[in-house]
This record gives C-alpha cells, sequence and structure tokens, in this order.
C-alpha cells in the first residue's frame, strides 16, 4: 500500500498506466458501486510470479452494509472469471492480506485461497505500528471457480446489485 505522500508523488501517466493495466470489477446497485476488487498483473520490478499464467487481486473492497451477503465472494469470482476469459493461460491467482483482518482471510479461505510462506511488515494507513501481510494463493481451476452467473441473479434479485467491469459497456 502506498502512502498518501507517494500516491501524490506519481505522475498522471502512472496512474493513466495503472487503471488500464488493470481489471477492474465493480457490484453495483443502479448508479453507486457497491463494491471493487481490481485484477493486476505481477509488477516486473517487484514480483517473480510470470505475468502469462499470474493475477494479483487488489483493492477488494465492500461497502459495509453489503458485508457478510457472499457479494465480496461474487465479486472475487466474478473478476476471476474475466481474467480468464481474457488470457485462458492463467493458473493462478495472488493477493496480500494482513493478518489480523480475520474476515477477509475467511472468505478469501472460502473461495480457495491459501496462505504462502511469504509474509512482510507493514504500516497500515491510519495505524501507528506495523503489521504482518501474508500471501495468499488460489491455484486457478476454471471449472471451480467460475460459473457463477445464478448467484449473480440471485444478487441482482434480492439486493439489486450487478457486476460489471469498467470501462465496458
Amino acid at each position: 500500500m502506498k502512502t498518501k505522500k507517494e500516491v501524490r508523488a506519481q505522475t498522471h501517466d502512472y496512474w493513466v498506466n495503472e487503471i488500464r493495466s488493470s481489471t477492474w470489477a465493480v457490484a453495483q446497485r443502479g448508479k453507486e458501486i457497491v463494491g471493487i476488487v481490481a485484477g493486476k498483473l505481477p509488477d516486473l520490478d517487484q514480483d517473480r510470479e510470470d505475468q502469462e499464467f499470474t493475477r494479483y487481486i487488489e483493492s477488494v473492497w465492500i461497502k459495509p452494509e453489503f458485508r457478510h451477503k457472499g457479494l465480496g465472494q461474487r465479486l472475487i469470482h466474478y473478476l476471476l472469471e474475466i481474467e480468464y476469459r481474457k488470457n485462458r493461460q492463467i493458473r493462478q491467482f495472488l493477493l496480500w492480506v494482513f493478518a489480523t483482518n480475520s474476515a477477509a482471510i475467511k472468505m478469501y479461505e472460502h473461495i480457495g485461497f491459501l496462505p504462502t510462506p511469504e509474509s512482510k511488515l507493514l504500516r497500515r494507513r491510519g495505524h501507528s505500528r506495523a503489521e504482518v501481510e501474508v500471501k495468499y494463493r488460489l491455484h486457478f481451476d476454471a471449472a471451480v471457480h467460475t460459473a457463477h452467473e445464478d448467484a449473480r441473479r440471485q444478487d441482482r434479485r434480492l439486493y439489486g446489485v450487478t457486476y460489471r467491469v469498467l470501462g465496458e459497456s
């Protein structure tokens, strides 16, 4: 995670590239965004994974009143499906999560993500001390991790929530 100072120091071109090189999936009710998740290529300067076979999951957020309804899981599954449609070579998804974020960890593990031995110490925004962040991996299986259309239809019926990719009609 970047600090405000680091974010502000980035150029306009940097942010355009960040947006264009990522897949941003959203859950929305009407015009209101109620969830967001990004799929990103591994960073060639920081990550060891091959960009052809790997995507990172970042920026998972669900509006508080929509949490604990399964929307986060379905939004992540939707992103997995979109990334797989774009590249049938994908074999794994990775993400970093703070070790203290038990709700997120429970959701990721329910999807099938497992902790790796990798971790790092980071200062969390708004916190005075550093915390451990753990890397999780999902060995992707298209038969298991895609085709959740029935659940998405149910979200539309129950909550008025639809899913889409930013930048697509």
